[in-house]
């Protein structure tokens, strides 16, 4: 999974970055700017333009830019995960996970040589196990589109932004630079927005898989779930048959007996 991921997510961040502009290249030779560069800085602002009012393009041009920009990535990668969609269902496939009765796993964090030092103090440790989120009841097996999709949309409804309108040639180029601006910020804020995404999802898949690898060592507990079955419940109103509530009485817990531990089995 690891290395698949590793050629999958490279693939999406290039879908539509054909026509982007190319990033500037450095040369290490050249040396930085001098004393006199800084203490003479270009000038940004136009004279025929007030400090107010180029702020308030500068501003608007690149919220609406960062907007636009987004969204039109968004697009982007939504259509490129679509294109994936049947290796992405089969790569994350929570349907075997969900118990018999319709609890996701607790997500388990593991961490390897973990190292805790204080001024006073050494603390290692060769593995550590943390549930970062309890086990759930849900109706559905959630799809990889609830992570993936987060955050990623592909419309764009511009704010008290859009109501800021340059007057005349000056005005347009600062609304136009920043606007320009904005736009490849957006773009890149919707990668990141995605990358941050895949994390989480493969850090929750991975988690619900070795909670199963540690129940079946006898490292962690399954969660208790009760049952109230009536045959018929409701008031005048509202009549209900075969009415049955299952809660969760006590969530997985670690083991920490190791001798009710089971050892794991290996065939090679």
């Amino acid at each position: 999974m690891k290395y698949f991921l590793l050629l999958l997510f490279p693939a999406l961040l290039l879908t539509g970055c054909a026509t982007e502009r190319p990033a500037p290249t450095t040369d290490a030779s050249v040396p930085p700017p001098d004393m006199q560069a800084w203490l003479n800085p270009e000038r940004q602002r136009p004279d025929s333009i007030s400090e107010t009012r180029w702020q308030m393009l500068t501003d608007a041009g690149r919220t609406l830019g960062f907007r636009g920009g987004k969204s039109q990535r968004a697009w982007e990668l939504t259509q490129a995960l679509n294109a994936r969609e049947s290796t992405l269902n089969a790569l994350y496939d929570f349907r075997p996970l969900i118990s018999p009765e319709g609890w996701l796993p607790p997500v388990i964090d593991e961490a390897q040589d973990v190292a805790h030092i204080t001024p006073n103090q050494i603390r290692t440790a060769s593995k550590v196990w943390t549930i970062i989120r309890p086990e759930r009841f849900v109706s559905n097996p959630p799809s990889w589109r609830s992570w993936l999709l987060r955050g990623l949309a592909t419309t764009a409804t511009p704010g008290t932004e859009g109501l800021v309108v340059p007057e005349d040639s000056s005005q347009r180029k600062v609304w136009e630079d920043a606007l320009k601006k904005g736009w490849q910020e957006g773009r890149a804020n919707a990668d990141l927005t995605l990358e941050a995404s895949m994390n989480q999802l493969t850090r929750d898949y991975r988690g619900m898989m070795l909670y199963s690898l540690l129940w079946r060592r006898g490292m962690i507990s399954r969660p208790e779930v009760t049952e109230q079955q009536q045959t018929v419940t409701g008031s005048g109103q509202k009549l209900v048959t075969g009415d049955r509530v299952r809660r969760l009485k006590s969530h997985a817990s670690f083991e920490l007996q190791k001798s009710r531990w089971r050892p794991s089995v290996t065939i090679q």
